[in-house]
């Protein structure tokens, strides 16, 4: 008889199967009901462990004994023929079927029951973990960015719109000063005003995380004000509430304090004990009054120094002089006024407004937002603004103006690079803002940094003229061509006519030396011999008449030189001909007779005069150069060339040494030099 027919005989091959059968069966009973009783692991494993060790006896036993009504029998005292022993043998059988039957049964519901709940857990385990994971790498690139839509108005009253742009606004300036989080701006999210679109689509297109969107009811004496926070990866609601409270301007600040507490505990971010502000007015005309104020500036970039815009102002100061919002305001709108007319009376407003600023709020946002600009536009002590700027931006680091201004003082200051980020910054907060943009790559371009410039360029799809021009001039690079310069830029023109135009359409047919072409286009601008503007100056005609009648050598260039001298002499004081643009026009006057060293001197007074004004040597410099090489002045030429190579200008290694105003110097050494070098290293 072989081994396994005597397994057989035995039932031993019964025992294995049905030990297997049940011992798979109680592992995977364990492992389901193991852990519903707090049962961990290591329970399982030890059930694993005792039933692989009772394996190896199992098999002992059933070799050695047969099981029949009189219990376990050693197999050599069994007679295998008996009837008791085959119903022993029978029952075995039934046995192992009825354990597999529950194996297989147990599997069937296991794999079409259990395992799909199962993977449904892990999976939604997993997207959390996911979701935690991504949550945990936008917090270690940086705080959550939040875009607040513009607050519908439920009732279709001019009461509830006006709150509900008031409440609006107020949130924006409220969750600015949250260093926790970074805010969309007002600017990019007003174009999603009662325009329905996707929560997922808005999110994308503001680069925001989370969307917040509510509406405002006023009726009578009450306000009802919802707000619903919106994960923007999403669309799930993260938090919403309904505020219903009596109409006064205190209670309208203190929802949007409640709002913004449980904005940041949602987004588990930080809220400081310092973020719920004192009521800034409990005086509800003043409140309307001054956001009256702020949508008419925010309507118009130019009514920020209306009479319209300071008289709203004012009402609301007078109803409430503890009201700091609007007197800062009045101090900016003042301080501008002064940056671009130095008049006594409104040097004195300002003042006055500033000493009331220092006496209600010290050391509070609102005042250090006011001293950035008295600072900057009244004082221009770009140093010390900075430093206040900066400051302003720890306490509300979303705030767009401040990081517009601060950008500014950067650029008087040289720091292209600092205003560069910064205005990058600004982009971020107000992604819908495509001005930026444009900004970035022409500042990248002052700061000769070509390839990032075009690279800014290139992200936009336009007709717009000046982008085109900057990206026409920096790929002026490759094909060295003046004409081709003048064809593509008058192409781009096509249809955009104004005078500005004009004027650079003018300057690249003299750059490309098409005198007659560029005669033509002088006709098209204005007439008019000075430009009145900030600082007197020569107007555009007249500089551009001034530089054609010299490169041509034409007879109209001596009498048109006087008139322009006469006219300037009359229009600009003896402060302004000191300093500045005029003392430019005078060495352009000098330039054009042949007196050099006249000019040279003049540039030198300018030089000067412009100090650390960046702004100011950056509008003024190649001008300068130019001047400097039409007056025959070689090295002084060269060394404004190199300066403006060195620092921050529109001066371009590839382009302004080949322009027709050097021609009188072209073949001097240190010209020569410079071309060389240039050559060199292109």
């Amino acid at each position: 008889m072989s081994l396994f027919d005597e397994l057989k005989r035995r039932n031993v091959i019964r025992a294995v199967a049905g030990y297997i059968a049940v011992s798979w069966l109680l592992i995977q009973v364990a492992e389901t009901l193991f852990p519903v009783f707090g049962l961990s692991d290591a329970a399982i494993r030890a059930v694993v462990i005792v039933l692989a060790v009772g394996f190896v006896p199992a098999i002992v036993i059933a070799w050695v004994f047969e099981l029949t009504p009189q219990g376990f029998v050693r197999d050599a005292d069994v007679d295998r023929d008996s009837e008791a022993v085959k119903a022993g043998t029978k029952r075995l059988d039934r046995f192992v079927l009825v354990a597999l039957a529950l194996a297989v049964g147990y599997f069937a519901f296991d794999k079409f029951m259990l395992d799909p709940a199962r993977d449904a857990a892990i999976a939604e385990a997993a997207k959390e973990a996911g979701r935690a994971e991504a949550v945990q790498e936008k917090r270690e690139s940086g705080p959550p960015v939040i875009a607040v839509l513009p607050f519908a108005a439920v009732t279709a009253t001019a009461d509830s719109e006006f709150f509900a742009a008031g409440v609006h606004d107020d949130l924006l300036t409220k969750l600015a000063q949250l260093p926790s989080m970074l805010v969309i701006s007002r600017t990019s999210v007003l174009e999603y005003k009662d325009v329905q679109r996707n929560i997922r689509e808005i999110g994308e297109a503001l680069g925001a995380d989370v969307i917040l969107e509510g509406g405002v009811q006023s009726a009578g004496e009450r306000i009802r004000i919802n707000a619903q926070l919106i994960d923007a990866d999403t669309d799930e609601h993260l938090w919403a509430e309904t505020f219903d409270r009596e109409l006064t301007a205190g209670n309208i600040f203190d929802v949007q304090d409640d709002i913004a507490a449980a904005i940041a505990e949602a987004l588990q971010s930080t809220f400081t004990a310092a973020a719920p502000s004192p009521i800034p007015t409990q005086n509800m005309a003043a409140y309307r009054a001054y956001h009256e104020a702020i949508n008419l500036r925010e309507a118009s970039h130019g009514a920020v120094s209306s009479d319209e815009y300071r008289d709203l102002l004012r009402t609301a100061i007078d109803l409430d002089p503890a009201f700091t919002r609007p007197l800062a305001e009045l101090v900016g709108s003042y301080s501008l006024s002064v940056w671009r007319d130095k008049d006594a009376e409104i040097i004195a407003t300002v003042d006055d407004l500033m000493g009331r600023m220092q006496v209600q709020a010290p050391g509070s946002v609102d005042y250090l937002m006011a001293q950035t600009y008295y600072t900057y536009y009244v004082l221009n002590d770009y140093d010390l603004a900075h430093d206040i700027a900066t400051q302003a931006l720890e306490r509300v680091p979303s705030d767009t103006r401040l990081l517009e201004i601060k950008s500014w003082i950067e650029r008087r200051q040289g720091n292209f690079n600092a205003m560069i980020e910064t205005r990058k910054q600004q982009r971020k907060l107000d992604p819908r803002n495509k001005s930026l943009t444009d900004i970035i790559a022409y500042n990248l371009f002052l700061a000769h940094r070509y390839d990032e410039a075009l690279a800014e360029f290139d992200t936009q799809e336009t007709d717009d003229y000046f982008p085109n021009r900057y990206r026409s001039y920096i790929n002026f690079r490759e094909h060295r061509d003046f004409a081709r310069l003048a064809s593509e830029l008058a192409a781009f023109a096509e249809g955009q006519e104004n005078s500005g135009i004009t004027f650079d359409l003018f300057w690249a047919h003299l750059y490309a030396r098409d005198y007659d072409a560029a005669a033509a286009l002088i006709e098209k601008l204005p007439q008019g011999l000075v430009s009145p503007r900030a600082h007197i100056y020569l107007s555009n005609r007249t500089i551009g008449e001034l530089v054609l009648w010299h490169l041509t050598q034409s007879e109209e260039l001596e009498p048109l030189l006087a008139s322009a001298r006469e006219a300037l002499y009359e229009n600009a004081s003896e402060e302004e001909l000191a300093s500045g643009a005029p003392l430019v026009a005078i060495a352009t006057f000098a330039a054009l007779e042949g007196r050099t060293e006249d000019a040279v001197t003049a540039i030198r007074q300018w030089r000067q005069g412009i100090g650390t004004d960046w702004a100011g040597r950056i509008l003024w410099r190649e001008t300068v150069c130019q001047v400097l090489g039409m007056a025959g002045a070689a090295e002084a030429a060269v060394e404004c060339i190199r300066e403006g190579l060195e620092e921050p200008s529109a001066i371009m290694p590839f382009f302004d040494p080949y322009l027709p105003f050097y021609d009188s110097v072209r073949d001097e050494p240190v010209f020569v030099e410079l071309i060389e070098e240039l050559s060199n290293s292109a």
